[in-house]
């Protein structure tokens, strides 16, 4: 393509938004904007392969110049001007319209799911991320009343590992909300075997089965101080371990739930091992006998499967402390290397200083090894293995096992593989779906807080990861809807308008900076009169979720906004649920939603 060609295309995307980028055929084509090592910019014209409905980008991964530092790719339908009518949805569930408002931006960190959707007069996609997608992030910029959304590639001065391909499914007007958009997604990934709804494998696996009808709770049992007082621990300066709940504890929490009527649970243990809660992994045995041991351990888990619930653990393979060493597992090898060659430790926790770990050394090493171990201490059900899906791919520049970010899912799937294989189900923190194939449980799949102000250019967030997969894994929508039946009521709305399967944590406070990622509220159990109330509230969740528990195996098929404060969520079985946040009853479809309330019309 011509310099006169680049010239008279850029003067098209500034000047005539409605005609669209395409060349001189009518052909449509998307601008690569390449950031280069020196800081310059070079930009590129690269036509769309249109087959059907579905427009692909591909840039070679040979035309990305050496050393590079990202690249931008902007689709003629994602740009706009304020006051136009559409708007873009991002794999957060973050949303914007084409409001006129001061300039901006907006980047999204956290690529749960490869796709986003825009819309606007020029036309309608379901963006989905095909290659080089795990280095790609979405962006919303405003500008002198100009919105773009596009996506970045940060290569970093990598060399990529594949060619970048994005594949642009156009969408009819008539079905083109976010709601269809997240369809597009669903059936694709579907369609290529990525994932199974959950009604067929939950009549495959009797483990999976039963947590579909049953809250998940936590139970924290001991945990070191965190942030860590002694960031690199051993045998002489490591800190006592808080014991908050004992295994015999614990069986009195089983009893109280069968007193009070609960008739599932899916119980995880968490800070079962040595150490407590992050306290020296990846060592995890020998159970730690402040909590009252092996036999005691095997002893509770009996126990609660005698009284029909279904008991699992926490464990962790991405992150690795110092504090292994007292137990001879401390081994540098298995770090994640950083490119300049050392290890990644941005935070502290329980066991000090948190190293990132490897997952192709992790795989190799421990689950193997440790599986077979807990089995035989009796665990069975969705067993949870701590952040895998709820951060990015990572890199990992050793000399000796490297990783781009596609191994890196790739060797994390095996460990999501052999979990699921050894217990019957495997549960992490979010939602990301780099391992969404074996993820059966998300813990929460967002952070924002339902009350919380939004970034600027966002309008609302909404149920777009339910809306995907709903129906094929379980979630907990926030954070903050842990414990729900303690917090607000918009928390209480927020959990039945995503589909949320209740999530409970006993003792979900315990860092002594105050930071509670899960709220403020929390149940306990120090005392008897503690137990019965904690119990008491999750029995109030349990009752709420057993009226309309069917829902989990279903797809998540529409959210709507019909007033200002009134959502309506449509069901693949056609049931229908109206959530009204607002302080007055609500007249929909011949019934009354009372005021912060929420009625559910049955198929």
């Amino acid at each position: 393509m011509t310099t006169r060609r680049l010239l008279a295309l850029a003067l098209v995307v500034l000047t005539s938004l409605n005609a669209g980028f395409a060349d001189e055929n009518g052909a449509p084509e998307a601008t690569a904007t390449i950031r280069l090592a020196d800081g310059r910019n070079e930009t590129r014209i690269y036509p769309l392969e249109v087959v059907g409905d579905v427009q692909t980008l591909t840039i070679p991964v040979g035309d990305v110049p050496e050393g590079a530092i990202s690249v931008d790719v902007q689709h003629p339908w994602a740009v706009a001007r304020a006051g136009e009518e559409g708007f873009f949805v991002l794999p957060n569930g973050m949303l914007g319209t084409w409001r006129d408002l001061p300039d901006g931006d907006y980047a999204n960190g956290n690529v749960v799911m490869q796709t986003f959707g825009v819309k606007t007069p020029r036309g309608a996609t379901a963006a989905i991320l095909t290659g080089m997608n795990y280095e790609a992030k979405e962006l919303a910029t405003l500008r002198k009343g100009e919105w773009r959304v596009f996506v970045r590639y940060f290569l970093n001065g990598d060399e990529p590992y594949e060619d970048f391909k994005i594949e642009y499914r156009v969408l009819p007007p008539e079905r083109s909300t976010y709601a269809d958009m997240a369809a597009v997604y669903r059936d694709y990934q579907l369609a290529r075997g990525e994932v199974r709804p959950l009604k067929e494998r939950a009549a495959e696996r009797p483990e999976l089965a039963y947590a579909a009808r049953a809250p998940e709770v936590r139970v924290r049992l001991g945990w070191k101080p965190v942030p860590s007082p002694v960031p690199e621990q051993n045998a002489e300066n490591e800190p006592e371990m808080h014991v908050a709940v004992t295994f015999d504890r614990f069986m009195r929490i089983v009893d109280e739930f069968k007193r009070q009527g609960i008739g599932e649970a899916e119980f995880c243990l968490v800070g079962w091992n040595v150490g407590g809660h992050d306290g020296r992994y990846p060592q995890i045995f020998p159970v730690d006998e402040r909590l009252g041991g092996e036999e005691k351990l095997r002893e509770a888990i009996a126990y609660a499967q005698e009284n029909g619930y279904q008991i699992v653990c926490h464990q962790n393979y991405s992150d690795a402390y110092r504090a292994s060493q007292i137990g001879g597992l401390w081994d540098e090898g298995y770090l994640l290397v950083k490119k300049d060659g050392s290890f990644n430790s941005y935070t502290t926790w329980g066991g000090g200083n948190m190293y990132e770990t490897c997952p192709k050394e992790m795989f190799e090493r421990f689950p193997k090894v440790d599986f077979p171990k807990l089995r035989d201490l009796g665990f069975r059900g969705l067993h949870y293995i701590d952040v895998y899906s709820t951060v990015n791919p990572r890199t990992c520049y050793s000399g000796k096992h490297p990783l781009n970010k596609r191994e890196f899912a790739y060797w994390t799937n095996k460990i999501a593989e052999l979990s699921r294989d050894s217990f019957g189900g495997f549960a992490s923190e979010g939602g990301f779906d780099y391992c969404i194939k074996h993820l059966d449980f998300a813990l929460y799949t967002s952070f924002q807080k339902p009350d919380q102000d939004l970034p600027p250019l966002i309008e609302r967030h909404v149920p777009y990861w339910q809306l995907v997969y709903h129906g094929i894994v379980m979630s907990n929508p926030f954070a903050d809807t842990t414990n729900y039946t303690l917090k607000s009521r918009v928390a209480r709305l927020k959990q039945i308008e995503y589909g949320g399967r209740p999530h409970f944590y006993f003792y979900s406070k315990f860092k002594t900076n105050g930071s509670n990622w899960m709220g403020d509220a929390d149940i306990t159990c120090g005392t008897d009169e503690e137990l019965r109330e904690s119990v008491a509230k999750i029995k109030e969740g349990y009752d709420e979720f057993k009226k309309q528990e069917r829902l989990q195996l279903e797809y998540m098929t529409s959210h709507d906004q019909i007033s200002d404060k009134v959502f309506v969520v449509g069901y693949g079985d056609g049931s229908r649920i109206a959530v009204n946040y607002g302080d007055e009853p609500f007249d929909w479809d011949g019934k009354t939603v009372p005021a912060l309330d929420y009625v559910v019309c049955e198929p």
